[in-house]
């Protein structure tokens, strides 16, 4: 077998060149791990050199005539292509950490690459796959929203992954704080699968506090990227982060999300890649509120419960085994308020998902702050409403 031209350098080390022969069996991947870091070199200009060379190792070793006049590439990055020298070093620190971590690196051209993903109009030619992307995962669901959700926000959050994992669905989500992180826990708590997309390297946590999150994600799901390891959570990366997020989906569903988010960009990437969007509606004086508003105005699906999203997506679809239905019930059934003598009818009626301060609640009903506490009490045992921090109460 010939020794590769990238081994053959002058200048490398002893040392490196005896790790990049530890790396020979997996040449292919070294290979693309070189074609990725040619500057001025993306997914579709990848797809170009595949599809020209059949091999990205074939293209590297390419001179640029070849690389002009077989895959169509402009002279000046033709050029660069032919006379790019891989970091070799890099490279293979890279290749041990991907083993270390478990890490497949999975090419646009794998049998087994997402084929939904595979249908939009630049998927990413490599990604980074800790966990499994099983075959069940074709029919996924994909919940994004604000950083920085309501409690409504989070509930509906959870109701909607809940019902979607028994609906067997696979959520899919950004693991970013607040709506997607709560996407990934709630999957998790149902057991069931869910897949998240990163915006950095696939040995970067972003955020801290979802690395515990990320290890359960690659036992019980999967955690990808496109971006090498290493790479840091800038901000443009994100949105291309946000086009796989819709890519693997059928549909995206936003919960709460402001006028201009990364959620509404998500959604935009869905329409392009005539995937369905939904969005959830909330209170019109929340300022959450007007990215999913925004989106029913313009005609994405108004969903109240997951029943709304099989309607759409998978009419057969039908849940897994378990107590709970397909639709929820964000209120509790009418008969157990219907035991309620007025007064308790009264207050139960007067709050909703979003809590409400005491004070607020004695103000508006112009009772005295003792009976109010007794009925509240009353009916936080009987399970029909919740107190928050701060003497807040709402619905359950």
């Amino acid at each position: 077998m010939a020794v590769r031209r990238q081994f053959q350098s002058r200048s490398m080390c002893d040392r490196c060149a005896f790790r990049c022969l530890r790396y020979m069996h997996d040449s292919t991947t070294y290979d693309w791990l070189a074609l990725e870091r040619v500057p001025g070199v993306g997914p579709l200009t990848m797809a170009r050199l595949f599809n020209a060379f059949g091999s990205p190792g074939d293209a590297l070793r390419a001179s640029a005539s070849e690389i002009r006049r077989r895959a169509g590439i402009r002279e000046g990055l033709a050029r660069t292509i032919a006379g790019f020298a891989p970091p070799a070093d890099e490279i293979t620190r890279d290749m041990e950490l991907l083993e270390t971590l478990g890490v497949r690196v999975m090419t646009r051209w794998d049998a087994d690459y997402p084929s939904m993903l595979r249908e939009i109009y630049d998927p990413p030619a490599l990604l980074f796959v800790r966990g499994t992307i099983a075959l069940e995962d074709g029919v996924a669901v994909a919940i994004v929203g604000t950083r920085n959700p309501s409690r409504y926000g989070i509930e509906m959050a959870e109701c909607l992954t809940r019902d979607l994992v028994r609906a067997g669905i696979t959520p899919i989500s950004g693991l970013a704080r607040g709506i997607d992180t709560t996407c990934h826990s709630t999957a998790l708590k149902e057991n069931g699968r869910t897949i998240g997309v990163l915006g950095c390297g696939i040995d970067v946590a972003y955020p801290r506090e979802n690395r515990a999150l990320i290890e359960k994600m690659a036992v019980s799901g999967a955690v990808i990227t496109e971006f090498r390891p290493g790479t840091p959570p800038l901000a443009t990366n994100f949105f291309r982060r946000n086009r796989i997020v819709s890519g693997l989906a059928k549909g995206v569903v936003v919960v709460e999300a402001a006028h201009k988010s990364g959620s509404l960009i998500t959604a935009t990437h869905a329409l392009e890649q005539n995937r369905e969007v939904f969005a959830v509606p909330g209170n019109v004086l929340n300022i959450r509120s007007r990215g999913p508003h925004k989106l029913i105005r313009e005609g994405a699906a108004l969903v109240e419960s997951v029943a709304d999203i099989l309607r759409e997506l998978t009419p057969s679809a039908e849940p897994k085994s378990g107590p709970a239905p397909v639709q929820p019930t964000l209120f509790p059934a009418e008969e157990q308020a219907q035991e309620l003598d007025d007064d308790a009818r009264t207050v139960l009626d007067r709050l909703d998902l979003d809590p409400v301060p005491i004070d607020d609640l004695c103000q508006s009903l112009a009772m005295e702050v003792g009976r109010l506490s007794g009925i509240l009490l009353e009916l936080e045992l009987k399970g029909l409403v919740r107190q928050r921090p701060g003497k807040m109460f709402c619905r359950v």
